[in-house]
């Protein structure tokens, strides 16, 4: 991923979410959660596809794990 914008997770003060480039090309985008290490080295979770976000949302509403709101 070519990161164009990193911001702190309002949820969790230590950790990032990174936009950007998607490690695919094609000019895709994709965003990243990444938190770092016991060293301090930054650690990623899975790239995810733009497109695929609302969807995740919309599942993760639907099983409960999510509420609509904003975040702090």
């Amino acid at each position: 991923m070519k990161v164009e914008h990193k911001e702190t997770c309002r949820t969790h003060k230590k950790d990032v979410i990174l936009y950007g480039e998607a490690s695919w090309g094609g000019g895709a985008k994709s965003v990243k959660y990444g938190w770092f290490d016991r060293l301090g080295r930054i650690t990623r979770g899975g790239e995810v596809p733009i497109e695929a976000l609302p969807q995740m949302l919309e599942v993760a509403i639907r099983e409960g794990g999510l509420k609509i709101g904003k975040a702090r």
